[in-house]
């Protein structure tokens, strides 16, 4: 008898455990929330540059425009090293081979020589020398500087101060909001974030030929960076 007892209690409390869990499911899933977005951003001034070198030979023979190519880069990299880059931040990029065609109105294409191209991407960690990068590149023969990308060394300080700024707008909008409907927050449901890329505000690309080369060091317009974070969040009330 007392057996009997002891599991009817034992199960009523079990069920009761249950039934409390349900309940706060139910409340839970069932609660009031203010959905807001946020937006932060944070500027930061660039202090290293990617830079797009590239070397174009053309030559009656395919031996003689491989080996002139080779032998401009060659000159291209002892230069930038001769500025302090280091072998590590110069890699080689989009070789390719092809033969020439002639293009004579009427008549059948043929082979009239070869060119040889190659792309060397430099990553200058010293902004002060870029300058000085292009003019000796296109000193020691390459022919194009096809684009210069701008970054920060540490960009997740960046990244973290930009989401810090998005979580107190959306902390903002969400008071405001609380307060014009005369209720308060009492917590936080949801919270997702996304830090977004980092871009540019002036983009700067260069198309400099030996044709315009001048003998003072290169200019470079460095301008501003923008580290964006947007967060989103359900504040219950």
């Amino acid at each position: 008898m007392m057996k009997k007892f002891f599991y009817s209690i034992v199960a009523v409390l079990f069920l009761s455990v249950v039934m409390i869990n349900s309940v706060n499911a139910q409340s839970s899933e069932g609660d009031s929330v203010i959905s807001v977005d946020g937006y932060g951003t944070v500027t930061a001034i660039p202090d290293k540059a990617e830079i797009s070198i590239s070397i174009l030979s053309e030559a009656r023979e395919a031996k003689a425009a491989q080996q002139e190519n080779a032998v401009i880069a060659n000159k291209v990299h002892s230069a930038l090293k001769a500025l302090g880059i280091s072998s590590g931040d110069m890699k080689t990029r989009n070789y390719s081979f092809n033969p020439v065609y002639s293009n004579e109105k009427n008549k059948p294409d043929r082979i009239v020589g070869y060119s040889a191209s190659s792309t060397l991407v430099v990553t200058v960690n010293d902004i002060a020398v870029l300058g000085k990068v292009i003019d000796h590149s296109l000193s020691a023969g390459a022919n194009k500087i096809s684009g210069i990308s701008f970054n920060v060394k540490k960009p997740e300080s960046y990244r973290q101060e930009a989401l810090k700024n998005a979580l107190r707008d959306a902390r903002f909008k969400a008071e405001v909001i609380a307060q014009e409907l005369g209720v308060q927050i009492k917590g936080i449901k949801v919270v997702t974030e996304n830090v977004g890329r980092i871009s540019s505000r002036d983009t700067v690309m260069l198309a400099k030929s030996m044709g315009n080369m001048m003998d003072a060091s290169t200019p470079v317009a460095v301008g501003e960076l923008e580290i964006s974070a947007t967060v989103h969040i359900d504040f219950v009330i």
